[in-house]
């Protein structure tokens, strides 16, 4: 059986979990973001420094567009998990055995919270431009100091794309990889039980007469 604890969390919106602990970090990531600002306006090159500027935020907004994905994909696994759990209690209900089916069920429930977990602490990291790394030994004014700038920003921007693909490809490939096999298994698990859907049909329209 699944705990009504557990289930009431996995009931709440992934979405709306991960953008709670989104918004914690704010005045954080606008107080990096801030010096990153700054120093990119040392570019004098206006074509650079556009360019330089987009990529400021473009980090922070890709890791947002992946883990509000995942975050979506495991709001439909949960969903599927639930159904699931419907359809395991009215087959045992009508003296069917889905003990087979109970425990592959309640290992992708696990699965799924485990997901979730990983996505939310995905989503607090921040990628931005540590400009204290990017120090010219030179004014910035002058030709020798832009290009050692424009160095020290190509570097950083390259660490942090980096850097965030490898975090965003381990979530990919581990924890929600991990999530999506344990709802197969359970879904497959579940279809092997003798005829568990036969008497849904009766149960409902019974349910519904009542």
């Amino acid at each position: 059986t699944v705990s009504t604890t557990t289930r009431a969390e996995m009931e709440k919106s992934a979405l709306e979990r991960t953008r709670a602990i989104a918004s914690t970090t704010v005045e954080r990531v606008k107080a990096v973001r801030e010096k990153a600002t700054q120093r990119v306006a040392d570019i004098q090159d206006k074509a650079r420094q556009q360019m330089a500027q987009k990529l400021v935020t473009q980090f922070d907004n890709l890791n947002t567009t992946w883990t509000d994905n995942f975050a979506q994909v495991l709001k439909r696994y949960s969903a599927m998990v639930q159904k699931m759990q419907s359809r395991a209690a009215i087959a045992t209900a009508n003296g069917k055995d889905a003990t087979a089916a109970n425990v592959p069920i309640l290992a992708a429930q696990n699965a799924i919270v485990a997901a979730q977990t990983a996505v939310t602490a995905q989503v607090e990291k921040t990628y931005t431009v540590d400009t204290s790394t990017i120090s010219p030994t030179i004014s910035t004014t002058t030709p020798k100091g832009q290009e050692e700038l424009m160095r020290g920003l190509k570097t950083s921007f390259q660490n942090l794309h980096t850097t965030l693909f490898k975090d965003l490809f381990a979530l990919r490939d581990g924890p929600m990889k991990a999530a999506r096999k344990a709802v197969q298994d359970a879904l497959t698990a579940l279809g092997k039980v003798p005829k568990v859907d036969e008497d849904n049909a009766t149960s409902t329209k019974s349910n519904s007469n009542q």
